[in-house]
């Protein structure tokens, strides 16, 4: 009985000595709870394009697919969110929009935490053939332009896809 009760009194002191990180807090700024111990963390600011670099992958088949991953840098010294879809269009030559890139749904859209030099992705896709029906390749592509969630400075992609009809996802 003897040897239990030491093994017992050495767990509550390691437990006692441990020091263990905090933990993550989603959905808004950890809670002070009134108890002093200073300011609570404030809440990183929103990603602008300031803080920002849009880039994008090769283009990616996969028999009538077509997928191409765009990426958001924090190249700021500081931390910034991302949450939600970017904005994105398929356009012309001439900056005409031919086709609205539509939200893919899912079940919820990311809040994601930048640091400096972390990348946030998201992805768009677009059918190679038309989906009315006729089974007949896409007769034109566009140019990909792309939105950060919650911006408003558009980034054209040396990208171009075909136009049936294309998604994007949530920043992940």
């Amino acid at each position: 009985m003897k040897p239990l009760a030491t093994l017992a009194a050495s767990f509550v002191v390691a437990a006692a000595t441990l020091t263990l990180p905090a933990s993550a807090h989603a959905g808004g700024p950890p809670n002070d709870g009134g108890g002093g111990g200073g300011a609570p963390a404030a809440a990183p600011g929103h990603c602008s394009d300031a803080d920002l670099t849009v880039t994008n992958g090769p283009i990616e088949s996969a028999n009538t697919l077509r997928r191409v991953v765009v990426s958001f840098k924090n190249t700021s010294s500081n931390q910034c969110m991302l949450a939600g879809y970017p904005d994105a269009n398929l356009v012309t030559a001439a900056g005409g929009v031919l086709v609205h890139v539509e939200n893919r749904p899912a079940n919820a859209a990311h809040v994601l935490h930048l640091n400096p030099g972390d990348i946030a992705n998201a992805d768009v896709e677009s059918s190679a053939l038309d989906i009315n029906g006729s089974g007949n390749p896409c007769p034109r592509e566009g140019t990909l332009v792309v939105t950060a969630p919650g911006d408003s400075v558009s980034h054209e992609l040396p990208v171009a896809l075909p136009i049936c009809h294309a998604t994007i996802s949530s920043v992940d």
